[in-house]
C-alpha cells in the first residue's frame, strides 16, 4: 500500500480539486491502494478520485463529498477497531481483512465462533448493511 505524508496528500487532493473545477488544469486523485489510515479528509471533495482497494479505517470522512456511499463503525469487535463499508463497491476494511460483505461474514463466523460478543457485534453491523445494499 502506498503512504502519503499529509503534504502530500493535500497536494493530490488541491491539484483533485482544480480537475474538477476545471477539467485541463490539475489532476484527478489516484488514490487506488493508498494507506489512508488516520487520514483526516474531513470536507475532502473526492468527486471521481480513485479510491479503489484504499484502506480507509479510521480516515475521517465527515462531511468528505465522494461518489459512493461509505459506511463507518468504530468500537467493534476484539480490534474496538473502526471498520469501513463500501455500498458501491461491496468492499469492507476491518482491521488487516479486506473483502466484500459475504467474505467478511465468513471470516467473523470462523474467526469468533467461540466469543458470542464479537460474533454479534460483528453479525449486527452485518445485518444492519444488508437491506441498504
Amino acid at each position: 500500500m502506498e503512504i502519503y505524508t499529509k503534504a502530500e496528500l493535500d497536494e493530490i487532493l488541491k491539484l483533485h480539486k482544480l480537475w474538477l473545477e476545471d477539467n485541463g488544469k490539475g489532476a484527478r486523485a489516484n488514490l487506488s491502494l493508498a494507506n489512508l489510515r488516520w487520514a483526516n479528509l474531513s470536507s475532502a471533495n473526492l468527486s471521481s478520485a480513485n479510491l479503489s482497494s484504499a484502506n480507509l479505517s479510521w480516515a475521517n470522512l465527515s462531511s468528505a463529498k465522494t461518489d459512493k456511499r461509505y459506511i463507518q463503525i468504530a468500537c467493534i469487535g476484539s480490534r474496538k477497531d473502526i471498520t469501513t463499508y463500501c455500498f458501491e463497491d461491496d468492499k469492507i476494511t476491518c482491521g488487516c481483512f479486506s473483502g466484500t460483505l459475504a467474505e467478511f461474514q465468513a471470516k467473523v463466523k470462523a474467526t469468533h465462533k467461540d466469543n458470542k460478543q464479537y460474533l454479534a457485534e460483528y453479525k449486527g453491523f452485518i445485518e444492519y448493511l444488508k437491506p441498504l445494499k
